[in-house]
């Protein structure tokens, strides 16, 4: 049964990874629009603008569907999710990282050092590692970019777009901002709709949501579960 989430969304730092405590948990891919019986839609931003290796289907760790689907049942009626990204290949997050840092670079010619131009481009893309068996978020299945239709088929209005790269994407912005009482309250239920089904929230991000992975294990104290599989083939494998 749908109660009004009126919880404000509370100001959070950005997750420091360099020491998780973490155990593998083999649990298999799913693509969420089969499990879901179409309930949960999907609109992949990536394979939609033709990104290098972006794929057209939108696979999470079962029980992060099953997590999605509990969520779903908060929602008001005919309100349903719309996936935007979840498990994302290798060649996506590195073709992402690349771009902002190369953006962030041509803006500022000659200002910023190497190491600033890395760290500035990590406060909203994370690094593809393959070196490391816990490597950025949405290589684990347990990270989804996610958003909110109405009964008409419309997307909430978010007050910023996806990957839009600015401060008025901090999901508590419009929070610290009284701007917009609509948008604050679209945040507001997306927000602890998913918090209470067990996710967490990436603070610069309020289209991005965690369960399981590293930045789930930082903002709750838990280790991360869910180990990386950088390509495709690691994601059917994983179905036995």
């Amino acid at each position: 049964m749908y109660v009004k989430p009126d919880a404000p969304i509370p100001s959070a730092v950005l997750p420091d990874t360099s020491i998780i405590n973490h155990s593998d948990v083999a649990e298999e891919f799913v693509d969420i629009y089969k499990y879901s019986d179409k309930k949960i839609k999907v609109n992949l931003q990536y394979f939609k603008n033709k990104l290098n290796g972006a794929i057209s289907k939108a696979f999470v760790r079962k029980s992060v569907a099953d997590r999605l689907l509990k969520a779903l049942q908060l929602l008001p009626d005919g309100y349903t999710f719309v996936i935007l990204d979840a498990w994302r290949p290798y060649e996506v997050q590195l073709s992402l990282f690349n771009g902002y840092y190369n953006q962030i670079k041509e803006a500022n010619p000659d200002i910023l050092s190497e190491e600033e131009l890395h760290n500035r481009t990590l406060e909203f893309v994370s690094y593809p590692d393959r070196s490391k068996k816990f490597s950025f978020v949405h290589s684990s299945g347990g990270a989804v970019d996610i958003t909110i239709i109405d009964d008409k088929g419309i997307e909430l209005d978010m007050g910023s777009e996806f990957d839009e790269f600015s401060d008025r994407s901090y999901t508590d912005w419009y929070e610290r901002n009284d701007i917009s009482d609509t948008i604050r309250d679209n945040r507001r239920l997306l927000h602890n709709v998913m918090l209470s089904c067990g996710f967490t929230n990436y603070p610069s991000e309020w289209w991005h949501y965690d369960y399981g992975d590293i930045f789930w294990s930082y903002y709750t104290g838990k280790e991360a579960i869910y180990p990386s599989a950088f390509d495709l083939t690691e994601v059917n494998n994983s179905n036995g």
